[in-house]
């Protein structure tokens, strides 16, 4: 099995951090309607590349990055995201944040908010819109309007819709241009999505989405008792994980607790007996350093995207 620059790194919030810069992204820098308005995934991978020496030196002594993060607690996923760009930005050299989450507000009304301001190493003053998704192919369509976030409160071509036709425009507006810092004109504007999307276990097909990267991240859904659980290899073993280990590939030492597909499947019964929460569950292989994430997939209730009040 190939083993990534991820996988060498054994801290996991600086495996997260390593992620986050060089992960695919889920919308499609080719498509017109997005063109020149999304972090390319080739400079992600260079920025990558470039940064190996420095994450490297962090994953020795990580204390930095902890700290770090414990000055900006959250319990959800996308702040915590964020808190790792922050930081990234932070130590990009010849680059110098200038503001994030900068809210424009229209007298008493808020309009939004700039996530990321920053200068970069030629000059440019870039906007970023940031967020990390995950989402479920509810319907075998290849349409973004399909997939549906695992909790049914959200969709991603409402959310890409949200960013593309408003987040990413709010510079054009006088109430956009007023809230820049004195001094700061925009040069470049652009969306920065990571994530997963899952498709069906039983008719697992990444077709073709409109809008969407062809190297977008995937992973597979079941309905519980409905659909039985895939599994890559017949010795893999599972573990389901808290929602802030979400972002980088599971790595875990080859004496952490793991469960077989029975005991997991024992797990979902008593889960899902008392409420309907979408569990994360990660299937592991083991090498020599250990064991390593092969798939992801989420398990939902029987009724599906329907989830009894």
């Amino acid at each position: 099995m190939h083993r990534s620059f991820i996988d060498t790194l054994h801290d996991p919030v600086v495996r997260d951090l390593a992620w986050v810069i060089g992960s695919p992204g889920l919308p499609d820098a080719s498509h017109p309607d997005y063109h020149g308005r999304v972090v390319e995934d080739a400079w992600c991978h260079a920025q990558l590349q470039a940064c190996i020496p420095w994450l490297t030196a962090l994953d020795l002594s990580p204390q930095q990055l902890h700290d770090y993060i414990a000055a900006h607690p959250t319990r959800r996923l996308g702040h915590y995201f964020e808190t790792l760009i922050s930081f990234w930005l932070l130590h990009m050299p010849d680059t110098q944040l200038i503001a994030s989450n900068l809210q424009v507000q229209n007298g008493q009304r808020t309009l939004g908010e700039y996530d990321f301001l920053f200068r970069d190493a030629s000059g440019s003053v870039c906007h970023w819109e940031a967020a990390i998704k995950f989402y479920l192919q509810a319907e075998p369509l290849p349409e973004q309007r399909s997939f549906i976030g695992p909790g049914t409160r959200d969709r991603l071509d409402l959310k890409l819709d949200r960013v593309f036709q408003h987040q990413l425009l709010l510079g054009d507006c006088i109430a956009g241009q007023q809230a820049l810092p004195r001094g700061i004109k925009l040069d470049k504007t652009q969306a920065f999505i990571k994530g997963y999307l899952f498709y069906h276990a039983a008719a697992f097909n990444k077709d073709s989405i409109q809008g969407i990267s062809a190297f977008h991240l995937s992973g597979w859904w079941i309905r519980h008792t409905l659909d039985e659980l895939p599994q890559a290899s017949t010795d893999s073993r599972w573990i389901i994980l808290p929602r802030m280990r979400w972002l980088s590939p599971a790595h875990l030492p080859a004496d952490a607790e793991v469960m077989s597909l029975e005991t997991l499947n024992k797990l979902l019964a008593a889960h899902f007996s008392l409420n309907h929460d979408a569990l994360l569950l990660f299937e592991l292989h083991r090498t020599k350093y250990g064991w390593q994430e092969i798939s992801r997939g989420f398990a939902v209730c029987g009724t599906w995207p329907v989830i009894p009040l």
